[in-house]
């Protein structure tokens, strides 16, 4: 459908500083983490929205709300924006909602062991502020140093100690959301409609203004190991193993040989200093040399982590000395540093099973080789059956034709997930061609039930989650990317 526009200054119950149409920051909200070629974007989307809003709190998100409900108004929440899939990115202009302006730890109850937050607060400041108070949180993304707590409910919300504790849904207790008319409701795992809609609803359904979600003391003891592997397939084993341990670890970390090399190449110092291979290195002279490593860290009471450090023993892989170990423990939150070597990066992220993992690493490889290019590839075990797995490789942004070329390798990044069991995580927008691999029928009828019962005028995130727009239908969507995806085989070996 179509919605109207906003003006600065117009919005009732508002302070009018509050409200800004400057160009330059409505620019800014144009994008996220992902750098979109514009012929890619501008012929078929307004990513330009025509007001933004910062409430300071709740009442002021339902006024907003509630005035762009009765104007037919689009309405994009957005914090941090720390997604690549334009989640948070207007695509029908009208009005972004800015979430920074709704931070801090409201409660902690200790007996409970709960904690209500504000949605703008990034997970480091939430750990931060409960770790004062002898408490820490049970996950949280890899991206914790600047993804909020709202963008990650509205996400699929698994991470970092989803293997242990679950992910993020589970351990909602409830939430505030401001609902397409402006209502403001208090949300129960057993309300109508339930808080649960929300997770991974892509804000779509809704604005979460607060969550209450269950929390944990801060753990007695931890270690973190590090095993190198000579071949994928011996990975591949030792997390699966780790995994199925009955004290199996907070989380673990895995990454190949070619993602650690991207991290040499921006000039970083990794754990296999000496045995990454160089870009072009062939197979004879890499022989021998570890291709991935993996971190187990373990977190709770002293007698289970030493059970779960005496599982190491057993699994098959050489242990990197405890300092190195506890280094990359302390680099869990800068994965995307080797960006120092793009300029630019692409990226896949999906579902894995751990089962297919030693041959999706081996697929990759593969690819690679054939489009002489570095692809690098980590992860985390976040259940003991499905990993969350990244493929990442270098582009140049400032190049607009190879850049545009470089993209079409994200669907065959995909489509290798997909002869492996995996799907996309997230959908936003770039997602929508692959709903067909995310839900099955009745999921999508019912997600789409919901949406239509909640916001029958469709103003909330419109444009992304329940359907793919033109040109993203599958069918223009798969000769499109598979055209660009020759084209930079082409261009790889013409240089």
């Amino acid at each position: 459908m179509n919605h109207a526009s906003a003006t600065a200054g117009t919005i009732p119950g508002i302070p009018p500083d509050r409200v800004t149409d400057d160009a330059l920051e409505r620019m800014l909200c144009g994008r996220d983490l992902a750098a979109v070629p514009g012929i890619m974007s501008r012929p078929f989307f307004r990513t330009l929205p025509d007001v933004i809003v910062r409430p300071a709190d709740t009442t002021q998100v339902a006024e907003a709300v509630r005035y762009a409900s009765r104007q037919r108004i689009a309405v994009t929440p957005r914090a941090a924006a720390t997604t690549s899939y334009y989640d948070a990115v207007p695509v029908r202009g009208g009005m972004v909602l800015d979430l920074n302006g709704l931070r801090g730890l409201v409660a902690l109850d200790p007996d409970r062991q709960t904690a209500r937050v504000l949605p703008g607060t990034t997970w480091f400041e939430l750990d931060e502020a409960l770790g004062r108070q002898g408490y820490t949180v049970k996950s949280y993304p890899s991206s914790a140093v600047a993804a909020t707590v709202g963008g990650w409910v509205s996400t699929q919300g698994h991470g970092i100690g989803s293997l242990r504790y679950g992910p993020l849904g589970s351990q909602i207790i409830g939430l505030e959301v401001v609902l397409p008319d402006g209502e403001a409701r208090g949300l129960s795992r057993e309300s109508d409609p339930p808080a649960a809609w929300f997770v991974a609803a892509e804000g779509t359904l809704g604005v979460v203004t607060e969550v209450e979600l269950t929390v944990r003391p801060l753990p007695a003891a931890e270690s973190h190991h590090l095993l190198a592997f000579a071949d994928f397939a011996s990975l591949q084993s030792a997390v699966l193993s780790l995994c199925r341990a009955e004290d199996r670890p907070f989380t673990i970390f895995f990454a190949d040989g070619s993602y650690l090399a991207l991290l040499a190449r921006a000039g970083f110092q990794t754990p296999l200093e000496t045995e990454v291979p160089s870009p072009g290195e062939d197979a004879r002279s890499s022989a021998g040399r570890a291709t991935s490593i993996a971190l187990a860290s373990f977190q709770g009471d002293a007698a289970a982590v030493g059970r779960g450090r005496d599982a190491l023993l057993a699994l098959p892989g050489r242990e990197l000395p405890g300092d190195v170990a506890l280094a990359e423990w302390a680099l869990r939150l800068y994965h995307l540093r080797c960006k120092r070597a793009g300029p630019s990066l692409l990226a896949a992220e999906q579902w894995l099973p751990l089962a297919a993992l030693a041959g999706y690493l081996r697929a990759v490889k593969a690819l690679a080789g054939r489009h002489r290019l570095t692809i690098g590839t980590y992860g985390y075990a976040v259940t003991p059956e499905q990993a969350l797995v990244m493929s990442i490789y270098p582009a140049d942004e400032r190049r607009p034709v190879s850049y545009l070329a470089a993209v079409g390798l994200t669907k065959r990044l995909h489509d290798l997930g997909a002869r492996h069991g995996g799907r996309p995580y997230g959908v936003g927008l770039w997602n929508t061609p692959y709903l067909a691999r995310l839900f099955n029928r009745s999921q999508l009828a019912e997600l789409r039930r919901r949406k239509a019962r909640l916001d029958p005028t469709g103003i909330m995130n419109p444009g992304k989650l329940y359907g793919a727009p033109f040109p993203l239908w599958p069918a223009t969507f798969a000769l499109g990317a598979g055209a660009l995806s020759a084209a930079h085989s082409i261009l790889q070996r013409v240089r």
